[in-house]
């Protein structure tokens, strides 16, 4: 599960700094919305993708899917994306990547999610390094370039033993240069790429709880 995330947008963050600019520069619609800090479900937040007339570039998405009756679907399971409706279609041809410092999780009590809250990040990461998190995008409305938005989710798999006492799930986390240009080629077929996932080592903190449990 990856229910909220964050962005460090401190200026000495290269990284960070550079996607924002870029987004900036190409002044898509919702760009001004583009939140750093803590990112919640929802919210506008920089997505990089692979444009056919651009490249490697990066644009303004609302966290969550739309789900039929009202809502929103934030990550999408890795095992069945593939084949299940509302992300088969994305895993072929609309992968991105959602640029991250580090995500939170709860500690559980009896499967009840407490307030003490944990940020996860590279066990190796600089200061001024992004984790990149596997994701799936769509448009909706008629995309941003229809008056609408586009949306992503975030990819997730089986919690390894470092994220096994937090929750049973844990996002899709990209570290190969390789690997994270192969996903953003559709010509390379989802299920290549899901048996080529990695469970990268991770640093863990504790940090401020939260007033209210989370949902």
């Amino acid at each position: 599960m990856c229910g909220r995330y964050y962005i460090d947008t401190e200026e000495e963050n290269v990284k960070t700094r550079a996607i924002l600019a870029e987004l900036e520069k190409r002044r898509l619609p919702m760009h001004e919305q583009v939140r750093g800090g803590e990112v919640f479900p929802s919210q506008i937040a920089p997505v990089i993708l692979s444009e056919p007339d651009v490249g490697v570039t990066v644009r303004p998405m609302k966290w969550g899917f739309p789900r039929v009756g009202g809502g929103l679907v934030i990550n999408s399971r890795s095992e069945k994306a593939d084949f299940t409706p509302m992300f088969q279609k994305a895993a072929r041809e609309r992968r991105c990547l959602v640029p991250v410092s580090w995500f939170f999780e709860w500690q559980r009590n009896s499967g009840k999610k407490t307030k003490d809250k944990f940020a996860f990040a590279l066990k190796q990461a600089q200061k001024n390094n992004l984790m990149y998190l596997a994701g799936l995008y769509g448009q909706f409305l008629g995309g941003f370039e229809g008056s609408g938005y586009d949306g992503f989710a975030i990819m997730t798999q089986d919690a390894d033993a470092q994220m096994a006492p937090y929750h049973d799930r844990m996002p899709v986390i990209l570290t190969d240069e390789a690997l994270k240009k192969a996903w953003l080629n559709p010509a390379v077929p989802y299920a290549e790429l899901r048996a080529a996932f990695e469970t990268p080592q991770l640093a863990i903190r504790a940090v401020a709880p939260d007033e209210r449990v989370p949902a």
